[in-house]
């Protein structure tokens, strides 16, 4: 069987309204023929994306989070196309596989053949929604599929071949709808969020130097400053470096904060003042009040060492609170990653600028990947916690 590829007959630019569950950011769209509608946690550490089919949503796979699941079912759809493959997807916290298809996937008025999983089986029990939306590159997607942006971009379905994202300003529960935050896709829209210029960091590729991987660049220097208070000078309190080709800044979506080199995350907290085996111990709990513009971490980016890009927070930025079962605690800023060669820079981090994600062209072999960071407009940054349960 065969289905021809349906489309709009113009390039496009196509808005994704984010939904927020349990603090998981998804998007919502349509796949099959006629249309199932499914949440998909947005995720640009990956590159396939899947979809629980019926069976797993309907209880083969265990659920967890609270809300109903909307399964694939391949055989209510008249369009869908059997792969003949089956894959599987380890991730750092958990595992899918299942049958690979193509089917129609549809956002707005904009249509076209899209390969994807439909998983029969998951560990992802805790996730509020039907899968996964992969939006890192098709070199680490699984046999048989690619990405939906560079699908999009390869069948000249958009404007540009970029992503931006804005989070929005609640991250716990939007409740039966999206909020405000929106997920563009073959375009962006800095003149709507971004207060001054956008810096962009150069995307690497892989260790061999053959193909882009994920939206990763290379990290040169990581600076903390501390200040007495808010009105005296900022000082310096720690200064790390690595050679080139030594650290990656990945940037992932589906990672939810920021994880640092295990060799150099005592010196980080020193940096800004705080005890890191007082935190692991339990000796010190950090109140969100200790989260505050006294205190700011730059991580410094550059691939030849000549032209350098600084991306800042200051702390009450990275304030989110629950920490230790309490309202008035927050969550550690940086936890440990698995190699000493990974920072990963997760949503706590990425939902406080405005982002995009742009291959540079619309030929694999011709991509020149750049990630941009946009300082918020007043109107459009999320509140901060106030360390009493409430946001200021």
């Amino acid at each position: 069987m065969t289905v021809a590829l349906v489309h709009a007959s113009f390039a496009a630019v196509v808005d994704l309204s984010i939904w927020f569950r349990i603090t998981y950011a998804m998007v919502q769209l349509q796949a099959g023929t006629p249309a199932q509608t499914h949440l998909l946690l947005f995720d640009t550490g990956s590159g396939t994306s899947w979809i629980a089919d019926k069976k797993c949503a309907d209880g083969a796979c265990n659920n967890i989070s609270g809300f109903p699941r909307n399964g694939y079912d391949v055989n209510s759809s008249t369009t869908a196309v059997d792969l003949g493959v089956y894959n599987s997807i380890g991730y750092l916290g958990g595992a899918t596989g299942g049958f690979t298809y193509s089917d129609i996937f549809e956002i707005g008025d904009v249509s076209w053949n899209q390969t994807f999983i439909a998983a029969n089986k998951s560990s992802w029990s805790f996730i509020p929604g039907d899968g996964f939306l992969g939006m890192g590159f098709s070199s680490i997607a699984q046999p048989a599929t690619k990405t939906v942006v560079e699908t999009m971009i390869e069948d000249g379905l958009l404007d540009q071949p970029r992503f931006g994202l804005y989070y929005g300003k609640e991250f716990e529960y939007t409740g039966d709808g999206p909020g405000e935050g929106i997920m563009t896709i073959g375009g962006s829209k800095e003149d709507k969020y971004v207060d001054g210029d956008m810096t962009w960091l150069p995307v690497r590729k892989d260790l061999n130097g053959t193909v882009y991987q994920l939206w990763r660049s290379t990290l040169r220097k990581f600076v903390g400053s501390r200040r007495v208070d808010d009105g005296g000078q900022p000082s310096i309190n720690g200064t790390l470096e690595w050679e080139a080709g030594q650290a990656n800044g990945v940037f992932d979506t589906g990672a939810g904060t920021i994880s640092v080199p295990p060799g150099r995350i005592d010196a980080m907290y020193k940096s800004i003042g705080w005890n890191y085996n007082a935190l692991i111990d339990g000796r010190y709990i950090p109140l969100c009040t200790d989260f505050n513009t006294t205190w700011s971490v730059t991580f410094t980016f550059s691939d030849d060492g000549v032209s350098f890009y600084d991306v800042s927070i200051t702390g009450d930025r990275l304030a989110r609170n629950g920490f230790a079962g309490r309202e008035d605690a927050c969550v550690p800023p940086f936890e440990a990653s698995e190699s000493e060669g990974l920072v990963l820079f997760g949503q706590s981090f990425m939902r406080q600028f405005y982002t995009v994600y742009d291959f540079g062209d619309t030929k694999v072999e011709n991509y020149k990947p750049l990630i941009g960071f946009g300082e918020l407009k007043a109107e459009f940054r999320p509140p901060i916690e106030d360390g009493k349960g409430k946001w200021q």
